[in-house]
């Protein structure tokens, strides 16, 4: 679907071709990192354990997915937990505790966290590391996992883990951006303490870094639905015209999968990632699914909280196929042994 060249998007590009031509970025990178590597700044120390979950590209390694189940994981292990989220996609810079404001205020990612967490986590949502830690401290929590924070080093984190995908490892994006889809140099995946490649099994090559820990994307056999009954993904992959609806960081990974599970996609639509879905998107979805006589729509559940506003618009089913989330032993067994 052609998309328009909006205002926003002109300055975006002309952000990147800036950056192409002059990477002064990468010398606030490094200036910062040498600072806090030879402590001649010391990051801020809380009176909990923080855990960072963090990668070094541009998103799309799965971190959310991953905070929630080591959060989960660690209430498991009698943890007092706490997230901390930067709430990515709002449309607000406060910071506040999470309870049932809209998706607007809290961000796509704060809602998937709360709907899958345990209940007795505490959500925090703030761009401020420190603030933020404090607020979840005061509430009782002993341990506190940091969601996307492996570049904020203004916090003391007592484990630092780092998410990497197969992508990540082929050579032409082992490169900062604007040349490459890294935040940061990809020597600097030294400083974590644990190191995990994700998503291996959606790759035919099934690469993954060397000494680091692996992991797979499985999902739910249920899938539900934001506005009809639930189904399986035995049933689904029997459906012959489906559409692929998606906007998060690495939209190639969600066709990787939907593949994997043996869905078959008629056609896909693709948006940025956070993006909020207006009137006019589902006016022009509900148009491709009539034009090409769509059975049903599939989504991120990234995807699901903002769609489900304009459920009754849509005419076929929405199906959201859901994450399992959950540890493997091996990556249990390191946690366990730096707790």
């Amino acid at each position: 679907m052609m998309r328009s060249f909006t205002l926003l998007s002109f300055k975006r590009m002309a952000v990147s071709v800036i950056l192409f031509l002059f990477p002064i970025h990468l010398f606030f990178i490094k200036i910062k990192n040498y600072f806090y590597d030879k402590n001649i700044i010391s990051p801020t120390k809380v009176c909990a354990t923080v855990i960072s979950v963090g990668n070094i590209s541009l998103g799309g390694t799965g971190k959310t997915p991953f905070v929630i189940a080591l959060s989960n994981f660690l209430v498991q292990r009698g943890k007092s937990v706490g997230v901390l989220t930067t709430g990515h996609g709002r449309k607000n810079s406060g910071s506040f505790l999470f309870k049932n404001q809209s998706v607007e205020r809290a961000g796509d990612e704060t809602l998937v966290l709360k709907k899958n967490l345990s209940s007795s986590i505490p959500i925090y949502v703030s761009k401020n590391k420190i603030l933020g830690s404090k607020k979840l401290v005061s509430l009782g929590c002993d341990t506190i996992v940091l969601d996307d924070a492996f570049q904020h080093r203004k916090i003391y984190r007592d484990i630092d883990v780092v998410l990497i995908g197969p992508d990540e490892l082929k050579k032409k994006n082992k490169k900062t951006f604007p040349w490459g889809i890294l935040r940061e140099p990809f020597y600097n995946i030294g400083r974590a303490d644990i190191v995990i490649t994700n998503k291996v099994n959606l790759y035919k090559e099934g690469s993954y870094l060397k000494n680091s820990l692996s992991t797979n994307i499985e999902f739910e056999d249920e899938v539900l639905s934001i506005n009809s009954g639930p189904t399986t993904i035995d049933e689904l992959s029997r459906l012959k015209r489906v559409l692929s609806i998606c906007g998060i960081g690495k939209p190639e990974s969600f066709q990787k999968s939907l593949s994997r599970l043996n869905i078959q996609v008629e056609g896909k639509l693709i948006y940025p990632d956070h993006h909020n879905f207006t009137a006019k998107d589902v006016s022009d979805i509900v148009s491709v699914i009539e034009k090409n006589k769509i059975e049903a729509v599939v989504c991120t559940e990234k995807d699901a909280v903002k769609l489900v506003f304009f459920k009754e618009k849509i005419n076929v089913p929405v199906y959201v196929v859901k994450l399992k989330h959950s540890l493997n032993k091996d990556i249990k067994d390191k946690f366990l042994c730096l707790l």
